[in-house]
């Protein structure tokens, strides 16, 4: 299954929320869908986002933004992955940032959604919202 990493998992990973528990979780959460998992270019800046905002070293940042650029499958959006998003914010009453990763997935054929975030358990298209948590 062609997944996409939400942001939050990365978070939870990083231990940069402070909650062991789902940061074992969502560590194992990303070694299981490692070979199907693709990451976007927006995820990455949020995550580094996220990481600043908590204060963690600038070199710290860098190195894990390289790592998850090395290791993942990075997809990038486009003006149509804008369009796309614009409509999910419309029928779908989604946040504009949230749609922007629907509609991501949704162009690269990337069919599930990891994420806490979402309609988790259901599908918007053919998107399919999961959490591990």
């Amino acid at each position: 299954m062609p997944i996409l990493i939400d942001t939050n998992i990365l978070v939870y990973a990083s231990g940069a929320d402070g909650d062991r528990t789902r940061q074992q979780i969502a560590i194992q959460a990303l070694r299981d869908y490692r070979d199907e998992g693709s990451l976007t270019v927006q995820v990455l800046a949020e995550f580094a986002n996220v990481l600043i905002r908590k204060h963690k070293p600038v070199d710290t940042v860098r190195n894990d933004i390289n790592v998850l650029g090395k290791t993942w499958r990075i997809v990038a959006p486009d003006a149509q992955t804008v369009l796309l998003a614009v409509q999910g914010v419309e029928k779908h009453s989604l946040s504009f940032w949230d749609a922007m990763l629907w509609a991501t997935a949704s162009q690269h054929g990337l069919t599930t959604i990891l994420s806490e975030d979402g309609p988790t358990g259901s599908a918007i298209g053919k998107v399919y919202y999961l959490s591990p948590f």
